[in-house]
């Protein structure tokens, strides 16, 4: 993916931290440096931190901002869940996220009991913050053109870019489109 000029790379891992996986971890920042793209961890503060990634992704169960600026000091970037919640996103824009996004913009498997995106709300929430907004959730090849259209900040793909035709095709799509 990062060969395909992907510009920000997110690992997400839901469970422990093994040699195994910061090992990988630090394979793909050695890839991202290399390539000039951008990596992100998803929800751990403190490893980000002591593998001088680029930043963090937190959610609602996650440290709170200020926490995780501290922490990461006023370089990093951090990344929050909105949860399609425009208030949070203003919160988290206050409070010193770099990016805030919103979704699940389709059906996905990769979160439990995610709520749909109501495509108001990214309009709404583009006229009130100031930061990048993230639209996430379920997208893929087969949609990625309407997402492309919101004229949002930034697009997230989790299962969508699951084989490397799906990835070729949405790059290309993309690249096409900007």
């Amino acid at each position: 993916m990062i060969r395909a000029n992907i510009k920000i790379f997110q690992i997400r891992i839901k469970n422990s931290f093994s040699s195994e996986k910061i090992k990988m971890i630090k394979r793909v920042k050695t890839l991202c440096d290399f390539s000039n793209c951008i990596l992100i961890l998803n929800d751990n503060i403190n490893l980000s931190k002591d593998l001088d990634l680029d930043g963090v992704h937190i959610g609602s169960t996650d440290s709170d901002i200020v926490s995780a600026r501290k922490i990461l000091g006023e370089e990093k970037i951090i990344g929050v869940s909105c949860y399609n919640d425009i208030n949070l996103g203003i919160f988290s824009e206050n409070s010193g996220a770099t990016y805030v996004s919103f979704g699940s913009m389709y059906k996905t498997t990769t979160k439990l009991n995610a709520v749909n995106l109501d495509i108001k709300t990214i309009y709404k929430a583009s006229k009130m913050i100031n930061i990048p907004i993230c639209i996430i959730g379920g997208i893929n090849a087969d949609n990625v053109h309407d997402v492309i259209n919101l004229n949002c900040d930034l697009i997230a793909i989790s299962k969508g870019l699951s084989s490397i035709n799906d990835l070729n095709k949405i790059s290309k799509i993309y690249y096409e489109k900007n």
